[in-house]
């Protein structure tokens, strides 16, 4: 922004919230020397100002401009509403007046309306202010001396003096501080010397209240004691914030004792417990920081796992171990969200384990208690025992909420809790919610007191989550923002009823790319996720319906975020197997991931990257194989084809020549048999008159054989025609008898 409209904006600024008169802007601008066009050249630095802050952040009205913006972001507003709180508090509230004006002055930043130091008006705001300023740096030192900080106040109040000698109560905190450190003579010579200095300078005498505390030093009155110091406060937050508590918080858990000692009698009569509740219900924090310690102090040995690789084999090893007496299993729920093999060999361990005598404590959101009782092997046991945490009835959270302040020496403003409890009432899953709410009261709080307007500052228990989680958002680049979102939908995905998961993935792969670890850490501040030495998850599922800015992520990617899930489990599984290729991706997975890596830039991890290029390298590999085997084929059949037209010719002309040669074996058949039958009819013409017999068994053998042939017919005809030779007379009275065909014999005379 130019000077001149730097200038102009002061202006505005300077009256804030009222009209301020285009002449009196001009004064502003041009003091006396106004120039011709000037009231053009006011209408231009206002439309530039207005690109600048907003169009409709200044308002025109006849002959007059008015700013309209929220006063918190004016450093002057903010810091008089400091200045207020300080002195409001002194004398009820040292360390809160002490918090307001410190806060004030560090948005001293030099002096005040610098850009418009000529223009009388704010010569008249910027004097004011820097009263303001020197009465709270007094101020600052006179809350420190009532908490008891005498002698750390010594050297703060002699840097008063030297600003600022002619300031009489300067020289009163000083001396106080001087004989409160134990220095009583040197505090009667500041009097001394505050005396002379304001009779050098003014000629005039100290007044009443440095001479009555002379008088007091010199008597050692005790009205001079600091009397009862306040307590400081602790300067760690007693809020968990999104974080549930662990076994080492026993002290700073409040508000499940009814729940505790609930779970306690259940496990006195069974071995397995199932402690369920809705997502935020504080299940998890009434186990690790109540139940768990409680069975630690009667000597049960306690181990707490989760459902990361391999929980069957964990569950076994701490069984077997002879160590254990107790297994918790938190997050149980994470288990469905396996193959169904991971789930049924946890089951099985589960049973066995509390058949063996070992305790077994499950905790598992409500959504997910059906889907234990619907196992063979899990519903026996959860029929046996479920503890259900509900809402934290009023008066169990508002001791919740009033103890961990109280032992960290802190106060709750009047009214502050009641409110809590109303926008808490009925919601079961609000406890992450309050307790990030009041981490971010606690931020905002006023020296060691928590204030309403903290906590609405902080959006309360609706939107405390959202706020910081933006705000962390809006101050990240815009490469980081990008790394922030891939790093949440690695560790949040929504189940198909549309709630929230949480996982558990390896650290070490995130935290080997610079960026990410940076982004990871600005998270983990945040108390937005929990990142151990070995694995990062979200601080807790309810981030996701928290913030709306998370919430379209996962639902805008659903499905990318389910392959991105799974590539990274598969790649961790591949590497820490020494990467072979059996475990790399095939078929329609691998090319899902592909095509979800290759449609935009994704943050992959040097695993995952390198899990993806070989899978696609294998592939390559696989598909020129076939396509040169495919080629070979293509060959080989062409190859075949041919061979094939050739063995074809062969046979049409191999059955040319065989029809051939069947018409030629056929007629030499035919020729054969005609010159037999004409051999046979031949020989049996020939015996007819010397062998008759025989000529006619060969006629008739003929005719067998070639019954069809006229030959054969005529043949055996003929020899039937003929006479044959008649026999010797037997008797004188019969006729004499001839072979073959009887004929009429000849008469005799």
């Amino acid at each position: 922004m130019r000077p001149r409209e730097r200038t102009l904006l002061s202006a505005l600024v300077l009256r804030a919230g009222r009209p301020i008169t285009t002449d009196e802007l001009a004064e502003a601008l041009w003091s006396d020397s106004l120039p011709e066009t000037w009231t053009k050249q006011l209408q231009a630095s206002i439309g530039r100002v207005r690109v600048a802050i907003g169009r409709d952040a200044i308002e025109t009205t006849p002959g007059a401009y008015t700013l309209r913006i929220d006063p918190d972001t004016v450093d002057a507003e903010r810091f008089e509403r400091f200045a207020a709180s300080a002195r409001r508090h002194l004398d009820e509230d040292p360390a809160r007046a002490l918090d307001a004006a410190q806060r004030a002055l560090e948005l001293w930043r030099g002096t005040p309306y610098a850009d418009i130091g000529s223009w009388p008006p704010a010569v008249v705001e910027a004097g004011r202010l820097d009263e303001v300023r020197m009465e709270l740096e007094e101020l600052r030192v006179d809350a420190r001396l009532r908490l008891g900080e005498a002698a750390a106040s010594v050297a703060d109040a002699e840097r008063l003096v030297r600003e600022a000698p002619l300031r009489e109560g300067r020289w009163v905190l000083l001396a106080t501080a001087l004989y409160r450190s134990g220095r009583q003579a040197d505090a009667l010579a500041a009097i001394r010397a505050a005396r002379d200095r304001l009779a050098d300078e003014l000629g005039a005498e100290p007044g009443t209240e440095l001479a009555d505390l002379e008088l007091a030093i010199l008597r050692h009155d005790d009205a001079l004691d600091p009397g009862d110091v306040p307590e400081r406060p602790s300067t760690a937050c007693p809020y968990r914030g999104l974080q549930p508590f662990g076994v080492e918080d026993e002290e700073e858990f409040f508000g499940r004792d009814a729940d505790i000692d609930a779970a306690l009698a259940r496990i006195g009569r069974s071995r397995f417990l199932a402690i369920s509740g809705a997502s935020g219900s504080g299940k998890s924090s009434l186990v690790r920081a109540g139940v768990v310690p409680a069975l630690q102090r009667r000597g049960d040995r306690v181990v707490i796992l989760t459902p990361e690789q391999d929980l069957d084999v964990q569950i076994k090893h701490a069984v077997w171990s002879g160590r254990t007496d107790v297994v918790v299993i938190d997050q149980f729920e994470e288990v469905f969200h396996g193959g169904e093999a991971d789930l049924d060999a946890a089951a099985g361990a589960i049973t066995q384990a509390v058949l063996t005598g070992t305790i077994v404590i499950l905790v598992v959101r409500s959504d997910f208690l059906d889907d234990c009782a619907g196992h063979p092997d899990l519903a026996p046991l959860v029929a046996e025992g479920v503890h259900l945490v509900g809402p934290m009835a009023p008066p169990a959270l508002r001791q919740a909420i009033e103890e961990p302040a109280r032992r960290a020496g802190l106060h709750l403003e009047s009214g502050l809790v009641e409110l809590i409890l109303r926008d808490a009432a009925g919601e079961a899953g609000a406890l992450p919610h309050l307790s990030h709410a009041l981490v971010e009261t606690w931020i905002r709080r006023e020296g060691a007191t928590l204030t309403v307007a903290g906590y609405e500052a902080s959006g309360g228990i609706s939107g405390a989550i959202a706020q910081s989680a933006d705000r962390l958002y809006e101050t990240m680049d815009t490469d980081q923002r990008v790394t922030c979102r891939w790093l949440l939908l690695r560790l949040v995905a929504l189940a198909p009823d549309g709630s929230a998961i949480r996982r558990r993935v390896p650290s070490k792969p995130l935290r080997a790319d610079g960026a990410r670890e940076q982004v990871l850490s600005m998270l983990a501040r945040a108390r937005l996720v929990s990142a151990e030495a070995d694995s990062v998850e979200v601080a807790h599922e309810s981030l996701a319906t928290a913030w709306p800015r998370l919430q379209a992520w996962l639902e805008e990617d659903a499905e990318g975020t389910r392959i991105l899930a799974a590539v990274a489990a598969a790649a961790e599984a591949w590497n820490a197997a020494g990467r072979p290729e059996d475990d790399l991706l095939r078929g329609a997975r691998m090319q899902a991931a592909l095509e979800w890596r290759d449609a935009e830039p994704r943050d992959l991890t040097d695993v995952e990257r390198a899990f993806l290029d070989a899978s696609a390298t294998r592939a390559t590999a696989e598909r020129k194989q076939l396509e040169d085997r495919a080629q070979r084929d293509r060959r080989q059949n062409r190859r075949l084809r041919t061979l094939l037209s050739v063995a074809a010719g062969l046979i049409v002309l191999l059955v040319g020549a065989g029809s051939v040669a069947v018409v030629t074996s056929q007629e030499a058949n035919a020729q054969r048999d005609s010159a037999t039958l004409e051999a046979l009819l031949a020989t049996s013409i020939a015996l007819q008159a010397s062998e008759r017999d025989v000529s006619a068994l060969l006629a008739a053998e003929a005719y067998r054989r070639w019954p069809d042939d006229p030959r054969t017919r005529s043949g055996l005809v003929r020899v039937l025609r003929v006479p044959t030779a008649c026999s010797a007379p037997l008797s004188p009275r019969r006729p004499e008898t001839c072979s073959g065909t009887s004929s009429p014999a000849p008469k005799t005379h």
